[in-house]
């Protein structure tokens, strides 16, 4: 069986001789050239032997012009429609194309995407969204929009250059955003961006970010694949079964990785596999890898998902 093949067939609900593995971290290129970006990438991917892989986007979105950001209200009016081929995101497409090259009848791969609150507050809004979401709503919302209408395009330029899907970072936890909150100012921009990639793509992925998830609110969202720290934050494994069919990503615990010993690994795996089997696992952490973790540890991690 191929890697592409085992990861269509978990994703599939088929039995697998193996689970599918894979872990990412940000390499910290935020400031390097495409072809660098790339070229990181596909030495990961061959250096860990992984079966998919999930480009990071640590490019920044384009911040509007003539403002710098802090957080006003009338930031907001600024936010507009983007040309794609310039700035962060021309530069991540560029590696979407080049990672696809690599890896072309090899393995899928997806591409990550903040969603649209986490972009506004990332690059526009920053430590203001709490009060722009109390005092200013509708002109929230009106900007939430249109940056969620850049990505939607972005999502789909990212599919037509050769990812298998998208990776939504969805910050659905309490430290975040109130229940309220969540329903008015992410959940609707979410389903929109997805359900406008609705026949496009077969590995859509959305992770939920936090410590306190809104988890059940996520899972009829239109994808192929939930994520979250189920080692660290909200249900494990086991539970999550019991409320939804969707495939899993996750098993691993990330925060500590680079710290724990190769055993305490193999028993995280050894436990996603006893809780859940085979089908609809994707062993992976539940969020990103520290930069710091050992080359021997990550070797640990797959060599124990080939066991099981």
């Amino acid at each position: 069986m191929t890697k592409i093949d085992r990861v269509r067939a978990a994703l599939a609900g088929e039995e697998v001789a193996r689970v599918p593995f894979s872990v990412w971290y940000h390499f910290g290129l935020q400031h390097a050239s495409a072809e660098r970006v790339a070229r990181a990438h596909l030495e990961f991917f061959d250096v860990y032997d992984l079966d998919w892989l999930k480009v990071m986007n640590d490019y920044a979105y384009p911040i509007p012009s003539g403002i710098e950001p802090a957080g006003e209200v009338d930031d907001l009016d600024h936010v507009s429609a983007l040309d794609l081929t310039e700035g962060g995101m021309g530069e991540q497409l560029k590696v979407i194309q080049l990672v696809a090259e690599g890896l072309r009848g090899r393995a899928l791969f997806v591409d990550t995407v903040f969603n649209a609150w986490s972009t506004l507050r990332r690059h526009v809004a920053r430590d203001a969204m709490s009060g722009l979401m109390r005092n200013h709503p509708n002109e929230l919302e009106a900007a939430l929009w249109i940056v969620n209408d850049n990505l939607t395009r972005y999502a789909l330029n990212s599919l037509e250059r050769g990812a298998a899907g998208i990776f939504l970072s969805v910050p659905a936890s309490g430290e975040s955003v109130a229940l309220e909150e969540y329903e008015r100012f992410m959940r609707p921009y979410d389903l929109a961006l997805l359900q406008a990639l609705h026949g496009r793509g077969e590995f859509h992925i959305a992770h939920m970010h936090g410590s306190r998830l809104h988890f059940d609110r996520v899972l009829d969202y239109p994808v192929h694949a939930v994520s979250w720290a189920d080692r660290e934050a909200g249900p494990s494994l086991a539970e999550a079964r019991r409320r939804t069919g969707l495939p899993f990503v996750g098993g691993i615990a990330q925060t500590n990785f680079p710290h724990v010993r190769p055993a305490v690994i193999r028993e995280q795996v050894r436990r996603a596999h006893a809780e859940v089997g085979r089908r609809k696992l994707l062993l992976a952490p539940g969020c990103s890898l520290p930069t710091s973790s050992p080359v021997a540890l990550i070797r640990a991690a797959r060599d124990a998902a080939a066991t099981v």
